[in-house]
């Protein structure tokens, strides 16, 4: 796939993939929003040998479905990632840091802000897909 190339999700990704591709897919699949039928293209879009990375996070009782036959004789690589493999005691502190020095900015990254009191909404509002990236502010 070149630079200018687009996939419209709204049609068969894997199959548009494929075709821009020659048939052989991609290297790197990335899975970002919870979803199993989207793990699922994205492995399926992903090349023999390639790696395929599930950043999403979905909920509790969703299961993912590998074929047992194809799972072994493609080759991939399956990965999980959060926050991108950081190490939370030393990276953490560090982009904390950042931060405050106007190095790394946050802010921009925020959906939206919660209260507290307002936590069950925040966590019903990231399970409908209403809110990627929210807060709970303590004051």
């Amino acid at each position: 796939m070149g630079a200018t190339d687009s996939v419209n999700a709204s049609g068969d990704p894997v199959k548009e993939i494929m075709e821009l591709t020659g048939g052989i897919g991609v290297d790197y699949g990335f899975e970002a929003i919870g979803v199993p039928a989207v793990v699922d293209q994205a492995q399926k879009a992903t090349r023999r040998g390639g790696t395929m990375t599930v950043v999403g996070v979905g909920k509790l009782d969703q299961k993912l479905e590998l074929n047992a036959l194809m799972f072994p004789l493609t080759a991939k690589t399956f990965k999980g990632s959060m926050y991108g493999g950081a190490e939370f005691k030393v990276d953490f502190p560090k982009y904390l840091e950042l931060y405050k020095r106007g190095k790394l900015d946050l802010d921009r990254m925020v959906t939206n802000t919660y209260t507290i009191d307002e936590a069950v909404q925040a966590f019903e509002d990231l399970e409908a897909g209403k809110n990627a990236r929210g807060v709970i502010v303590y004051d």
